[in-house]
């Protein structure tokens, strides 16, 4: 039974692709999938969440949305003995609910940030007081995040069921990390080794960089007459990140 979905998908030729030989060599194992774990230096998008009044856990889903959709290979998904690439997905996430149990919640893609966060605290905000353990659309036109705000890790294994056919990629995000100046975020990735290398999870995570930098570059100090028109607690926000910037957390 194929489950619903919001985007469409079109076969994907293995015949002939770079990567045929490598695809029927992982698609033969028991356990077809790799994990690697690394941190995204997110100190422009952290400033610019906290300057626009914006969660910054949503704000890294948002930029890692557009890293999936902005890379093939996570597009890719099993389908038998076939191979289907996605036009686009959506990212769904956990989202600890008032009575400490998690629930999957889907959070639709938008390309504007703030419409995304918007949205997205929306639903959260409803999902929080639901009972459901799936919230929203789930197939396979989506990529899988968790956040485990409360430690760092190292390492990260996703529970899966034994299906060597899941290729959906999974996301693990741990609390934010200061390094001097820089705000570094952890982050976990796990992809099936049948569509995708070590490479392709290197395309992945720049092209997060880049949604970062697009995204941060806005930020800068306010003029005196930007900031006689800004509302008080976007001066006050500043004021923060220039406190934070000079070194309060260096130490």
């Amino acid at each position: 039974m194929h489950m619903k979905t919001v985007y469409s998908k079109a076969p994907f030729r293995t015949e002939g692709w770079e990567r045929e030989e490598h695809f029927h060599f992982f698609r033969s194992f028991a356990q077809p999938f790799f994990n690697v774990h690394t941190q995204i230096d997110i100190t422009k998008l952290y400033h610019y969440a906290k300057w626009e009044g914006l969660p910054v856990s949503l704000a890294y889903l948002y930029a890692a949305t557009e890293g999936t959709r902005a890379t093939e290979n996570f597009l890719l998904r099993l389908e038998g003995d076939e191979v289907v690439k996605y036009e686009a997905v959506d990212i769904s996430t956990t989202v600890l609910k008032d009575n400490k149990t998690i629930s999957f919640v889907h959070l639709p893609h938008h390309p504007d940030l703030h419409t995304f966060c918007q949205h997205a605290s929306e639903i959260i905000a409803e999902v929080k007081k639901s009972n459901k353990l799936f919230c929203g659309h789930n197939g396979p036109d989506l990529v899988h995040a968790t956040t485990l705000p409360w430690f760092n890790f190292k390492g990260m294994e996703h529970a899966h069921p034994e299906d060597p056919s899941d290729a959906i990629p999974k996301l693990a995000f741990g609390r934010l990390e200061w390094k001097g100046q820089q705000v570094m975020l952890p982050v976990s990735v796990r992809v099936h080794h049948a569509l995708a290398d070590g490479y392709h999870i290197h395309l992945f995570l720049e092209s997060i960089n880049r949604t970062i930098d697009a995204v941060g570059s806005s930020v800068q100090a306010p003029s005196r007459q930007e900031s006689a028109k800004a509302p008080l607690h976007k001066i006050f926000m500043q004021y923060l990140v220039n406190r934070v910037m000079s070194g309060i957390h260096a130490s």
